[in-house]
């Protein structure tokens, strides 16, 4: 028992410690391994399916401390839906669809990964510490990328730290037609902050990103294509949040079709993909499992509710999203720890996961070759 929970038991008395409405249950939006630890210390487990854990508090919740209360929601059994999505009726796959998955490289994907994990310390946090941070060489490189591409970028920073500015870095592609519909492919860029770490979490993502914006710049579309690497997802989402505002004021969101996210996409043994979706959003989850049927090796399966990625703001602004990430069920053993490094990845599945992403974009927009 923890110094913490022994003071929390001599303020309220033994008589509070199980004072928690019976039947409540909440659902972790944290699996850091810190995390993880400390809230055990005040409630005990009812569900574990997939993404989705519920627990029952020992405590009151408002007893708790804030930064552990920050990180639950208010959620049934009822509530989780994890599995093997419904088999697909067995479609032909497109030859235009195919032309344009082959164009998805294995080892371009990896060497964009390589150099956003190898930049040094890349969390938000190491802005406060330092003006050349590693945060702030993947913000430059992945900017860089996109100008490469032909994108228009923009640098959308929405908060000021102690050495440098916390910024999502954009890569747009206008259609050229009036009002035309938005579709966002997100990833975030930052990772914990250890020392050229993070290659799962999440440079794999932002380099699927990179992917996505390199194979679809051959490409003229009918949307307008946003690319976003964001910043601040390990301290709460914050930079996807923040965009989603800015794009809420400027009627972006508005005309937002669909999103994409991209968070640890690299780590697998058993084929699986998680298609993580709330559950008004089910049916387009299901469309998506048919498109990596037909065009990918994956097994997907379906996850809700959503929660901790960049996929929950534009989930939150109503907008149809989905996160692809590796089978939570046998995730990363080094999530969130110095050993998330290179070495144990399989590009191969991650260039699968790129290529179901691409084709969820082609079965929503009209893409054309550039001659």
């Amino acid at each position: 028992m923890t110094a913490r929970l022994l003071a929390l038991i001599f303020l309220l008395g033994p008589a509070h410690l199980f004072a928690q409405a019976p039947g409540l249950s909440y659902l972790l939006l944290s699996h850091d391994p810190a995390f993880l630890e400390e809230i055990s210390e005040f409630s005990d487990p009812v569900l574990t399916k997939g993404r989705a854990r519920l627990v029952r508090l020992k405590v009151p919740l408002q007893r708790l401390p804030p930064e552990l209360a920050a990180h639950l929601r208010e959620a049934s059994a009822g509530d989780v839906h994890y599995g093997p999505a419904a088999a697909a009726r067995e479609k032909a796959a497109d030859p235009a669809v195919l032309a344009l998955l082959s164009g998805v490289s294995p080892a371009r994907l990896a060497a964009y990964a390589e150099t956003i994990t190898m930049t040094g310390k890349r969390g938000a946090r190491d802005l406060d510490l330092s003006p050349a941070s590693g945060n702030r060489a993947a913000m430059d490189y992945i900017e860089n990328a996109f100008r490469e591409l032909g994108y228009e970028t923009e640098r959308h920073c929405y908060k000021q730290r102690k050495q440098d500015s916390e910024c999502n870095i954009l890569g747009r592609r206008r259609s050229g037609a009036a009002g035309a519909k938005i579709i966002a492919v997100v990833g975030h860029m930052d990772s914990v902050g250890h020392e050229n770490a993070g290659a799962d979490d999440n440079a794999s993502g932002a380099a699927g990103v990179l992917e996505m914006a390199k194979v679809l710049s051959g490409y003229r579309s009918d949307h307008d294509l946003l690319f976003i690497a964001a910043n601040g997802e390990e301290t709460g989402v914050a930079g996807t949040y923040a965009l989603a505002k800015k794009m809420k004021a400027s009627g972006e969101m508005a005309r937002t079709a669909w999103a994409i996210n991209m968070d640890m996409i690299a780590w697998n043994r058993n084929g699986i993909l998680d298609i993580e979706t709330n559950k008004e959003f089910s049916a387009h989850a299901d469309w998506v499992a048919a498109q990596a049927a037909t065009y990918t090796r994956l097994k997907p399966y379906i996850s809700m509710p959503a929660w901790g990625s960049d996929h929950v703001p534009f989930l939150e602004a109503g907008v149809p999203t989905y996160l692809s990430i590796e089978s939570w069920e046998d995730h990363n053993p080094c999530y969130h720890r110095t050993c998330d490094t290179l070495a144990p990845l399989s590009w191969d599945y991650a260039a699968d996961i790129v290529r179901l992403n691409l084709a969820v974009i082609a079965g929503k927009a009209k893409l054309s070759p550039l001659k």
